[in-house]
């Protein structure tokens, strides 16, 4: 009768020391990703550049008549007078609030296009997986799309510029492709901007990752632009243009590529 007994006390012990295991597993597990998420939180923090809130919020005031501006997981904007049925999708630099690329957005957007800032964690590309597959499926009306990446950002899309034939061409703002990022055999059209003054975009890797973009690729140097002007947040350095005109010389660029792509 005590042998029986014991078995029973035993097997009902065997019993809980997987279950304890899975337990300390989880609990291991969400104390890693709570760490992860404070150090993420940490870095974004750091690189965090202050938006011009008051200065954004008056242009898009001032054009609120013609064009149409909706904040749904990030801006999305369009012309009041048509139903586009081409369409930018803008990828936003570590630190930056989506709202910084209105005022640029707005001068696509006036030309008839469909114009589409995502939203990132911590204001952090970085932490994209289908931001770009998610805009396309979302906006099934257009033709065609162009994605336009600043600093990291541009790093960023340049992994997923392959995720629909519906992608016709990139735009690197101050930016150059991630490494892992061959584009140099895709038939994509593609321009690479950056400021004479700018002072934060690393150069020498610019000139490596060049061999990864088409041979067709437009190279353009903004006279006296730098590297902050594409967007509307706090300057970090000199210019010698104003912010203003180095986003009207860039759609200019934008418009350029876009005219070399047939549907």
């Amino acid at each position: 009768m005590g042998r029986r007994t014991t078995k029973k006390i035993n097997k009902r012990n065997s019993g809980k020391k997987p279950r304890l295991m899975l337990f300390l597993l989880f609990i291991v597990f969400i104390l890693t990703g709570i760490l992860l998420i404070i150090k993420l939180w940490d870095n974004e923090v750091d690189s965090e550049r202050k938006l011009l809130d008051e200065e954004v919020s008056a242009i898009m005031e001032a054009e609120k008549a013609d064009i149409t501006i909706e904040n749904d997981g990030g801006y999305i904007l369009g012309p009041n007078y048509m139903e586009p049925t081409k369409g930018i999708i803008i990828y936003s630099d570590t630190g930056v609030d989506p709202k910084a690329y209105v005022p640029l957005a707005i001068r696509l957007a006036k030309k008839g296009y469909r114009v589409v800032i995502p939203e990132f964690l911590f204001n952090s590309p970085t932490l994209d997986s289908k931001t770009v597959d998610d805009v396309i499926n979302r906006y099934e009306s257009i033709r065609f799309w162009v994605v336009v990446g600043h600093g990291n950002g541009g790093k960023v899309m340049s992994n997923y510029l392959d995720v629909s034939d519906k992608i016709r061409g990139a735009v690197f703002l101050a930016s150059y492709p991630d490494e892992k990022a061959d584009l140099s055999d895709t038939s994509l059209k593609v321009v690479s901007i950056y400021g004479s003054l700018d002072a934060e975009l690393n150069k020498s890797v610019y000139e490596k990752r060049k061999s990864l973009l088409p041979a067709s690729t437009m190279f353009v140097q903004i006279e006296n632009g730098n590297y902050s002007y594409f967007a509307n947040y706090e300057n970090i350095e000199g210019a010698k243009i104003t912010r203003e005109e180095q986003q009207i010389q860039t759609s200019v660029q934008i418009f350029n590529l876009l005219d070399q792509i047939r549907s």
